[in-house]
């Protein structure tokens, strides 16, 4: 039974694959130096929330891993907004991402309340003039961009009681590639 009383605050991502992993981390990094952000792994955030303290992080995406394919996602539009995590963002609009936040939250004790807005951010910086976003958002369309995602990425925070506001602070080692086995539905 999971210790309610030690829930820790965690997210799950979905990263894409390489080599297009390193060439939008690298657009992270270059649009965050040059507008005072910081540089992040890209990554859809597929759920946020907290974890009871005897829950299995690893078993969890292990299970989940495991029970999906790797997917190649249509990106949408680039949009921004006043909001630090949202500054900069492409969208994308396919259930399979739903579905895949389905499968995370369907064990006891999984909050389901994080509402899903499929992006991949490029800037987190609020603040930012809407002439400036908006020149950005014109000048990084993805739209139409064919982008293969394959692992999950369970994200904690660095330090025992800490949270997952500070990109720079927080723990993505525990990862696994999305896989399903041969013959399973």
């Amino acid at each position: 039974m999971a210790d309610a009383s030690k829930a820790h605050a965690v997210a799950f991502w979905l990263v894409p694959a390489e080599p297009r992993r390193s060439s939008l981390a690298e657009l992270i990094a270059v649009l965050g130096k040059a507008h005072g952000g910081p540089a992040f792994e890209p990554h859809i955030t597929l759920h946020v929330s907290h974890a009871p303290g005897g829950l299995s992080l690893e078993a969890l995406l292990d299970r989940v891993a495991h029970a999906c394919e790797p997917m190649t996602l249509v990106a949408g539009a680039t949009a921004h907004s006043e909001a630090h995590f949202r500054t900069l963002f492409v969208e994308f609009d396919d259930p399979r991402l739903f579905a895949l936040q389905r499968h995370l939250h369907d064990d006891p004790g999984r909050d389901a309340g994080y509402l899903l807005r499929p992006h991949l951010s490029l800037l987190y910086r609020g603040g930012l003039p809407v002439e400036t976003r908006e020149r950005l958002a014109q000048s990084n369309r993805l739209a139409g961009e064919r982008i293969e995602f394959d692992a999950l990425v369970a994200v904690r925070p660095s330090s025992p009681g800490g949270d997952l506001s500070d990109i720079e602070a927080i723990d993505t080692t525990l990862r696994l590639p999305l896989r399903r086995r041969s013959g399973s539905r």
